[in-house]
């Protein structure tokens, strides 16, 4: 990111040669646009955030901290516990068949994916109700439709 327009709220070094970025919602910069629209009706602890590995590359993800309120002016590394990353996501119920737009929980990550139990996820179909066994979805948030 380049420009005192978008600098992080937070940034985080990562032990992996990765560093996250968790911006406000008033300074985004238009790689994370679409996530911080997205995001926009949900509550304050869901936040755009990139994710920057040192060898290159880059990703738009949604930082989700377990509780609501914003963490300390100066990040801690203690702020991270219990922060999951989530993209957005179309999931497809498997009993109604609806598309659901969810913020679905990246796992892959290390230091992130232990984290999703902290988290109460969305486990079923906002549509017909079916529970997450048969529907298959499984999600940080469901979103408002586009």
């Amino acid at each position: 990111m380049t420009g005192d327009a978008h600098r992080p709220a937070w940034r985080f070094t990562l032990p992996w040669w990765a560093e996250l970025d968790v911006v406000a919602r008033d300074s985004v910069p238009p790689v994370l646009r679409p996530a911080a629209d997205l995001t926009a009706p949900l509550e304050d602890r869901f936040r755009p955030a990139l994710l920057r590995f040192a060898r290159g590359g880059e990703g738009a993800y949604v930082a989700v901290r377990r509780r609501p309120g914003p963490p300390q002016d100066v990040p801690h590394p203690e702020d991270l516990r219990g922060v999951a990353l989530g993209q957005a996501r179309t999931l497809s119920c498997r009993v109604c068949s609806a598309r659901v737009p969810a913020l679905y929980p990246e796992a892959g990550l290390p230091l992130f994916g232990p984290h999703l139990a902290a988290h109460r996820l969305v486990g079923g179909c906002p549509r017909c109700g079916s529970g997450f066994a048969a529907s298959r979805v499984q999600a940080l948030a469901v979103l408002p439709p586009r």
